[in-house]
């Protein structure tokens, strides 16, 4: 009985997400972006002001899938200018929307469920309508 073809692509589709590519090292993220190892983000925190945008780069060798929402569950959140799913693969480097509701917010990858970051939006203080950037 022959092989199915399922059982070759399925270990390959899993070997390209969870293995490293090969090749030169990958480009050190931009300044004042947001940088993705393997398993976690470059921060911890990062503090915007309202109406700003974060930058993200992903500096490593790993596939990275990321969306609002904690611990690798992604879910679209009020208030974070990123609907769905952002795939960041070798050296992609990525820009939300406006951040124009102040307050807490988290972004996660669910590839790597314990990389999240804290996004805080602090207020603007000149306007009402967080177009203060």
């Amino acid at each position: 009985m022959p092989i199915p073809r399922i059982m070759f692509a399925l270990p390959l589709l899993a070997a390209g997400l969870f293995m490293p590519a090969l090749g030169a090292e990958p480009a050190k993220p931009p300044p004042g972006a947001l940088g993705m190892e393997h398993e976690e983000f470059t921060s911890k925190v990062v503090t915007l002001r309202q109406g700003g945008r974060l930058t993200m780069a992903n500096n490593s060798r790993w596939v990275h899938i990321i969306g609002a929402g904690r611990d690798g569950h992604v879910v679209d959140t009020r208030g974070v200018p990123m609907t769905g799913l952002k795939l960041m693969e070798t050296d992609d480097v990525a820009s939300t929307g406006t951040w124009t509701t102040p307050g807490t917010f988290y972004l996660t990858c669910s590839v790597h469920p314990e990389m999240t970051v804290k996004v805080i939006v602090t207020p603007c203080g000149c306007c009402s309508a967080g177009s203060c950037a």
